[in-house]
């Protein structure tokens, strides 16, 4: 295989800010990434991994970038075994498909949300009319995010520990298929709140399932992956009932009651009387 890496950014890390968050994007030609980075206040770099034929086709809009051909998780295996300090260096990784619709803004807050509630493993909702193959990923508008037993291959976010409990599977399924229901399985911390869909961060999967994967790769077994993944960890039932756990939970979007939110109307218009005295002083 001939792989082409080009490195933009500096790999000493800047001793004043760094990004803690990594994308790594395997993109072919018509890739929706320009709208993750089209605000400027973004908090994750973007690697691109090319599978297309077109020199140089998205550099110009990745911190890190190479071509490569072949299927996402090899090939997403191959990257991250040939440059094990991106691995030390992020806090969190992101893996999603190139036909995902989303903004800075949603993206910024789904690793905020994946921090501060100390996860191990999730993927944020798809939105309601997105293309999908489970409903119980679309996103529930009342939740911030509900915890489960269940994460799909198409966007999954791990952080450091998961993503090295996992790596070593991205190469035994070519398709992808059966990777989704053995990550939770190897990357849990013990907790049954450490794996989510993150609600409050929906992003629009805008194409039908499979397109590209299976176009570039004609050869590809999904029904035979599947099996052969789920025989070797064990799994073969689990997958029936895995994407309905939710029974951990999950965190709702409450309204403070009417007496709080009348309690501090007030406190807020004697602290805009307290700033109008002291400006006219």
């Amino acid at each position: 295989m001939s792989v082409l890496v080009a490195f933009r950014l500096d790999m000493t890390p800047n001793l004043t800010y760094r990004r803690k968050n990594l994308v790594i994007l395997r993109a072919g030609d018509d890739s929706l990434h320009d709208g993750w980075i089209a605000q400027p206040e973004r908090d994750f770099d973007l690697f691109i991994s090319y599978y297309g034929t077109t020199p140089g086709r998205h550099q110009a809009s990745a911190d890190y970038y190479e071509t490569r051909r072949g299927p996402k998780w090899p090939c997403i295996g191959e990257l991250l075994e040939q440059n094990p300090d991106l691995v030390n260096r992020y806090d969190a990784f992101w893996f999603p498909d190139d036909d995902i619709a989303a903004t800075t803004d949603t993206l910024n807050r789904m690793f905020a949300l994946f921090h501060g509630f100390g996860l191990s493993l999730a993927q944020p909702a798809l939105t309601r009319d997105s293309y999908y193959t489970w409903d119980t990923l679309l996103q529930q508008p009342d939740y911030l995010l509900r915890f489960c037993r269940f994460v799909e291959v198409m966007v999954p976010i791990f952080d450091r520990a998961a993503l090295k409990a996992c790596m070593h599977t991205f190469s035994e399924s070519r398709s992808g298929w059966g990777l989704d229901w053995v990550w939770p399985e190897l990357c849990g911390k013990g907790r049954p709140d450490s794996i989510a869909v993150i609600d409050a961060t929906p992003v629009r999967h805008t194409r039908p399932l499979g397109g590209n994967l299976y176009k570039n790769n004609p050869d590809l077994d999904p029904r035979a992956d599947e099996r052969r993944i789920l025989e070797k960890y064990q799994l073969t039932e689990h997958r029936y009932f895995s994407k309905y756990a939710f029974a951990a939970g999950a965190i709702a979007k409450v309204r403070l009651p009417w007496h709080q939110r009348f309690w501090l109307q007030l406190r807020r218009l004697n602290a805009k009387r307290r700033l109008h005295r002291q400006t006219k002083k």
